[in-house]
C-alpha cells in the first residue's frame, strides 16, 4: 500500500519519516513533478493472513461481511506490524500485535480490527504529510484492491475526518501510469488524455461521520498499540521457523 502526495516543482525532505520522490515528468522537456511517499508494510496482506494462516475467512470479501456484523472492534486494536512498520515509523524491531482482547473477541471483531489497522496507517502518513508540507489536505483519493472494500472506505474516512474519493475505476493507478508514458513520448496529446479520464468514471464519495473527539480517541488507541509493537523482534537464526526482521534504513531524500 503506498500513498503519494503531489508536491509540485518542490522535493519537499521529509522530516516525518516519509520519502521524497519523482512523481513525473511527462517528456523530457517537461519540468519534474516531484512528491511525498508513504509505504505501508502490510495492507492487503493482513486479509491474506485471516484467510490463509488463521482460517477465519475462506475467501477476501469475507472480511467485509464478517466485520459488518459488529459495530466495533470490542477494544481490539490489531498492529500488522508482521515484518516491521514502514512509513513514518521505520521500526524494523516491530512485531504484530494483538491489544485489548477479552473471552468476548470474536472473529467478527478480528475482521474489522484488520481492516481498521489498515485505515490507521494510512493516517499515520496523511499526518507526516501534513506536518512536512503544512497543507491542509481535503481528501484522500483511492484505487487498488482494497478500495472495493466499502466498509474500509467509510471507515477511513471516520478515522480521517475527511471524505474519502474511490476510483470507479479500480486500477486507476495503472490507467494512469500507462497515460503518463504514453504522454511522454508523444503517443497520446493531453486532449486525448483528458478525454479518457473523463470516460474513466470519476469518483464515489465516502464522507466522513465522527467527531473530532472520536476520532483523537482512536488515534490514541492506535498509538499506544504501536508503541507496544516496538523492540519484539529477537532473531534466533537457528529458528527456521522465525522470520528474519527486514532491514529498514532510514530513507534518503532527493536533494
Amino acid at each position: 500500500c503506498f500513498m503519494l502526495l503531489n508536491t509540485g516543482g518542490d522535493a519537499v525532505p521529509s522530516k516525518h519519516g516519509l520519502l521524497t520522490t519523482i512523481g513525473y515528468q511527462l517528456g523530457p522537456e517537461e519540468k519534474v513533478t516531484y512528491a511525498l511517499e508513504g509505504s505501508v508494510a502490510c495492507a492487503g496482506r493482513v486479509v491474506q493472513w485471516l484467510r490463509d494462516n488463521l482460517g477465519i475467512i475462506s475467501s477476501s470479501k469475507d472480511v467485509e461481511t464478517l466485520a459488518g456484523k459488529v459495530e466495533d472492534t470490542g477494544g481490539l486494536t490489531l498492529v500488522p506490524a508482521f515484518s516491521g512498520l514502514f512509513a513514518p515509523h521505520w521500526r524494523d524491531d516491530a512485531r504484530a500485535v494483538a491489544v485489548g482482547m477479552t473471552l468476548f473477541t470474536s472473529k467478527e471483531h478480528m475482521c474489522r480490527a484488520a481492516l481498521e489497522s489498515t485505515a490507521f496507517q494510512a493516517v499515520d502518513i496523511m499526518e507526516a504529510m501534513k506536518q512536512d508540507t503544512g497543507l491542509r489536505l481535503r481528501d484522500m483519493r483511492v484505487d487498488g484492491g482494497m478500495t472495493v472494500n466499502s466498509l474500509l472506505m467509510q471507515m477511513q474516512a471516520d478515522i480521517l475526518g475527511m471524505s474519502v474519493l474511490r476510483s470507479k475505476l479500480a486500477e486507476a493507478t495503472a490507467l494512469g501510469a500507462a497515460l503518463a508514458v504514453g504522454l511522454s513520448v508523444g503517443f497520446y496529446e493531453k486532449k486525448v488524455v483528458k478525454d479518457i479520464i473523463e470516460k474513466a468514471g470519476g469518483y464515489e464519495v465516502f464522507p466522513s461521520s465522527t467527531t473530532s473527539a472520536a476520532r483523537r480517541k482512536m488515534m490514541q488507541r492506535w498509538k499506544d498499540a504501536v508503541e507496544r509493537s516496538f523492540d519484539l523482534a529477537k532473531f534466533d537464526p537457528k529458528r527456521p521457523d522465525q522470520a528474519k526482521p527486514a532491514v529498514l534504513k532510514k530513507p534518503r531524500f532527493v536533494k
